[in-house]
């Protein structure tokens, strides 16, 4: 009998607060057909995100006093009073969501503009200058302070079904001059539902190669993206068409590790795109498109920690520039043909990933396979295997409301070619690095790591007559590095 009692009693709580919740929705729709209405507008809770993005939330829910008799009572178990609190949580969650975006009439206050730079200084501790890395131009014989990235968000959700994201980077390195605009992102959403679980993507946007690719540069501890991960296409993006699917419980955990833990955000539990292939700001060079595919899962663990873990896979025909023999120190390489005429090769990779985030530990690990163009000792570029992968620890301190201060590890290797770069290089390399990421605020971020590399020359080599190939040589170097980002949004 009094399990009946109990059952009823929480069928009852249950059917109030959804009626509630109905009654509620219901006003709420009232209220926004009124012209003069303003969005919701959530209070900040919590410390800050990374990335200068303010963590927020609706106000504090309450404890109904119905709920508070029925738990006192013994008529709800504790398990019970938590479920139903936690539900309704995700529902006003839900709905801050969608009033930040949408609850204005006008567009083009619909709009919001956020960025970043990201300031280096890379001096090298050992005897051997002549490390290089395609990372960063930064690193060699001549150090000096150095922007890697100056970028300036557009983005905005204009309907319930169309949305837009506008990145231009400030600070592209391009024939010596360290400040040449380019484009970083450029596409338009398209939502199925008002639900936003279906999406179509147009235009120049990430594509699957990794989860060090899909995640945001301005959110990740170590300096630089594994070599792995980041040589599987040029500045992590291209041009196509691209289609998402995200269920709405995915939804709410990607934004949760977004807002809290370093997450790359919402690119679908289903990615599949077709795109050129050639990477970003680089035309179509044959008439075959790379396919791509993602597959992600974010799970919630008991005690409420979230933890990713997902696969990534491409294939297509990438084209090789295999460089000029006039220039002499200049990278260059042969085809098969024993000439410098470009050539087509097979480009094909698959990826798994899991991500922990820092709850206050962390973890993140990767490994890739797959064959791809590779330039060889005798300088001739074929086809080949590749492999690697990388390991991530970390550790979050939250010191105060707005402080933090993250601790990581980082240990990394590659065999493969660098597709992307004039004569297609090989780089066979292993590096350890060791920092902190420090944010006194939302709107600084300080890095200082350790970095011991051993790395293949990518971008010069050493030839008796410019007319064949050099050989590239490998340095092994240490670098105590700093980096200085400041967020304005």
């Amino acid at each position: 009998m009094i399990k009946r009692l109990r059952a009823g009693a929480l069928f009852t709580v249950t059917a109030i607060l959804f009626s509630l919740s109905a009654v509620g929705g219901w006003v709420h729709a009232e209220e926004r057909s009124d012209q003069s209405r303003k969005a919701a507008t959530p209070v900040a809770s919590g410390p800050p995100a990374p990335g200068g993005m303010t963590q927020r939330r609706e106000q504090a829910i309450e404890a109904t006093s119905l709920e508070d008799l029925m738990l006192e009572k013994g008529l709800i178990t504790m398990d019970d009073w938590i479920r139903i609190k936690a539900e309704e949580e995700r529902r006003q969650s839900e709905r801050s969501v969608v009033a930040e975006f949408t609850g204005s009439p006008r567009w083009y206050e619909r709009i919001t503009m956020f960025g970043y730079g990201m300031l280096r200084y890379n001096p090298i501790l050992s005897t051997t200058k002549s490390l290089t890395d395609y990372h960063d131009r930064s690193i060699g014989d001549n150090q000096g302070f150095f922007f890697r990235r100056i970028r300036w968000v557009v983005t905005g959700q204009v309907s319930d079904h169309v949305a837009f994201f506008i990145q231009p980077d400030l600070a592209t390195n391009s024939s010596g001059n360290p400040y040449v605009l380019s484009m970083r992102d450029a596409y338009g959403d398209w939502n199925f539902d008002r639900e936003k679980e279906f999406r179509l993507r147009v235009g120049l946007q990430r594509v699957a190669c990794s989860f060090d690719n899909w995640q945001a540069s301005r959110v990740r501890m170590a300096i630089d993206r594994a070599d792995a991960t980041n040589s599987c296409q040029s500045s992590e993006r291209d041009t196509g068409v691209s289609f998402m699917w995200t269920p709405k419980i995915a939804q709410y955990r990607y934004k949760q590790m977004l807002d809290y833990m370093y997450g790359p955000g919402d690119y679908g539990v289903l990615w599949i795109g077709v795109y050129n292939g050639q990477g970003a700001n680089a035309n179509e060079a044959n008439a075959d498109k790379h396919v791509g595919i993602r597959l992600s899962w974010p799970l919630e663990l008991p005690g409420g920690r979230l933890m990713e873990v997902g696969a990534n896979a491409m294939y297509g025909m990438f084209n090789v520039s295999m460089g000029t023999a006039a220039a002499g120190t200049t990278m260059f390489s042969f085809n098969e043909s024993g000439n410098a005429e470009s050539r087509n090769y097979r480009d094909e990779r698959l990826n798994f990933y899991v991500y922990y985030p820092p709850q206050p530990w962390g973890f993140i690990g990767e490994w890739v396979l797959g064959r791809g163009p590779e330039r060889g000792v005798d300088g001739i570029v074929r086809e080949g295997s590749l492999y690697g992968g990388y390991a991530q620890g970390h550790y979050q301190w939250k010191y105060s409301d707005t402080g933090i201060a993250n601790f990581y590890t980082r240990w990394q290797t590659y065999n493969g070619g660098v597709k992307f770069l004039t004569g297609a290089p090989n780089d066979k390399m292993h590096e350890l690095e060791v920092g902190i990421a420090w944010q006194p605020d939302p709107q600084w971020e300080f890095t200082t790591a350790y970095s011991y590399m051993h790395r293949p020359n990518t971008s010069e080599t050493l030839s008796s007559t410019v007319a064949t190939p050099g050989r590239q040589f490998t340095a092994d170097a240490s670098l105590l590095r700093f980096q200085v980002i400041w967020f304005w949004n």
